[in-house]
């Protein structure tokens, strides 16, 4: 019985490896067919390619200066949100330190000047 199993598998294999080389020299053989059209299209549609990288350079060339002048803005107000976002907590301590400061300078006395 085991050995009818292993035969099985064994021709399933056999049988799909069959059929994957007949897909595979089907498209050899397509592939060959098609290459002078391929070819054909690339030599037509070269100046088109050509038009439009030169166009997508041109975009970058105008773009990428107002990209980096746009994104050193940002990175600036995201460094200055951050500072706040860090220091925003600290305002009690300072407002409460200045107050003490205020009391304690008015209440101390000044040295008197002698002329």
């Amino acid at each position: 019985m085991e050995f009818l199993i292993g035969a099985a598998l064994l021709g399933g294999l056999f049988l799909a490896g069959m059929f994957l080389l007949a897909a595979v020299v089907l498209k050899a053989v397509f592939w060959a067919v098609t290459l002078p059209i391929r070819l054909a299209f690339r030599v037509l549609f070269f100046p088109f390619w050509l038009a439009r990288t030169a166009l997508r350079l041109v975009r970058l060339v105008i773009l990428a200066p107002i990209l980096a002048v746009g994104g050193m803005l940002l990175a600036g107000v995201l460094i200055i949100v951050g500072l706040l976002a860090v220091l925003a907590p600290l305002l009690p301590i300072v407002v409460i330190t200045l107050l003490v400061w205020l009391v304690a300078r008015g209440v101390s006395q000044r040295p008197v000047q002698v002329p």
